[in-house]
């Protein structure tokens, strides 16, 4: 292997596919967390006629949004991600094989 190629594979693919794996583990949290929100607000909005206050219902629905921001930017940090591994992937496939008698011959 390379020099180029280790370079590529340590400054980008690498790093790229730990920053998909952290954010869909995150994503997933976060995503779970929305749910049992959502269904959290539902069931206020549901009791709201007999004993729940706006106040309440407010919270519980500005909770949901806070984590329905978060799985966005989670999904977004994925996406980034993947952006990067692939241009370290892409960079690893366009880049010739040298052999040390390619790069003597080349140098003479």
């Amino acid at each position: 292997m390379s020099i180029g190629r280790a370079i590529l594979l340590i400054a980008l693919v690498f790093p790229g596919l730990m920053v998909v794996a952290t954010s869909i583990y995150a994503y997933n949290t976060d995503y779970a967390t929305m749910e049992r929100t959502e269904r959290y607000v539902d069931q206020l909005a549901r009791q709201r006629r007999t004993n729940a206050n706006d106040r309440q219902l407010e919270l519980a629905y500005h909770r949901s949004m806070v984590h329905r921001m978060n799985a966005f930017t989670n999904g977004t940090w994925g996406f980034i991600g993947a952006t990067i591994a692939a241009i370290g992937i892409h960079g690893l496939a366009i880049t010739k094989e040298e052999s040390i008698q390619d790069q003597k011959r080349s140098g003479n």
